[in-house]
């Protein structure tokens, strides 16, 4: 199933400035990767990222000393996590993203809701990330 539509309204890749994270997502979630998808929710978890084919990836920047490293000097101040599609592969008008912990968190949850409201063999694990989201959220 193509997530794309009942989550966010469709992906337009020529327009949508949101367009890496919507994919990567969508790719999670059809590739049934929820597992992956939760321990990037947590901070400091030894997963950090997200990655796939054709040649994207969703990463986390941590809190802390962390979050301070130089790899992260070109990340924006607020930004906790990073979309990234690669060009050559797929392309969007805007292949990388930086969010807040709070707007991937906003697009995590509508991403559940629509995997949720399908037929989901993965219903547990599901329902894990979206108790993980809600526990992310609030700190």
């Amino acid at each position: 199933m193509d997530y794309l539509q009942q989550a966010f309204g469709g992906l337009n890749p020529q327009t949508d400035q949101d367009a890496a994270v919507k994919f990567a997502l969508n790719v999670i979630l059809m590739d049934g990767r929820l597992r992956e998808l939760s321990c990037l929710l947590i901070d400091g978890h030894d997963i950090g990222g997200v990655e796939g084919e054709p040649g994207w990836m969703i990463e986390r920047r941590d809190t802390g000393p962390a979050g301070e490293l130089p790899y992260y000097s070109e990340w924006p101040m607020n930004a906790r996590f990073h979309a990234h599609v690669e060009p050559s592969a797929f392309e969007l008008a805007c292949p990388d993203m930086f969010m807040t912990a709070h707007d991937f968190y906003r697009y995590v949850g509508r991403a559940m809701d629509a995997y949720l409201s399908g037929s989901s063999i993965e219903a547990d694990m599901a329902q894990l990330v979206v108790s993980q989201l809600k526990s992310s959220a609030s700190v």
